[in-house]
């Protein structure tokens, strides 16, 4: 008698996009951003999928991994979300060990990892549609090492009621 021992396959999505909101010149996390992450690791942990959120310049970077069905239908929700435009796959590929299972959505800002590999692949300012399957694995490389401001962020989705980006730190503050 033989036996069979299960590996789980699993699917990596990489996507590029552009925002469709202005960027904040103040710095810090984009209002919409905060929402897009709580949102995400609220579902993402239901359907089992994980991955890394990347914003800056205007655009978005996003890794999806998990079940290829999961990952697929959560895509097509993504791609029809007004908060972004020009939703391009840059990669699909077939895994047997996630980068970012610890994670139902990771996110890195434009820190120092994530800024040495851009110039690594020769980018001054980041463009997701720029880049190559070698330049997204060195980028993924750089968000697996790279640390999470929001990691203390709960995973409740902000209310509508006060929308302002101080009613939105009230919450979060008053959450931790």
């Amino acid at each position: 008698m033989q036996l069979s021992i299960m590996t789980q396959i699993y699917t990596r999505l990489t996507y590029a996009s552009t925002a469709t909101f202005l960027t904040n010149s103040r710095g810090g996390i984009e209002a919409d951003v905060a929402r897009i992450l709580l949102q995400s690791r609220k579902n993402n942990s239901h359907a089992g999928v994980g991955g890394v959120l990347h914003y800056g310049n205007g655009y978005f970077f996003q890794c999806l991994e998990g079940p290829r069905d999961q990952v697929n239908a959560l895509y097509r929700k993504i791609s029809k979300d007004s908060r972004h435009k020009n939703v391009q796959v840059l990669s699909m590929v077939t895994i047997n060990k996630r980068l970012f299972d610890r994670w139902s959505m990771k996110y890195l800002p434009l820190e120092e990892n994530l800024t040495a590999s851009l110039k690594k692949i020769g980018q001054d300012a980041f463009n997701p549609y720029l880049l190559s399957d070698s330049m997204i694995d060195d980028l993924l490389k750089a968000c697996v090492i790279g640390q999470d401001p929001t990691a203390k962020m709960t995973t409740e989705a902000p209310k509508k009621k006060d929308s302002s980006v101080a009613g939105w730190w009230r919450r979060i503050w008053q959450a931790s």
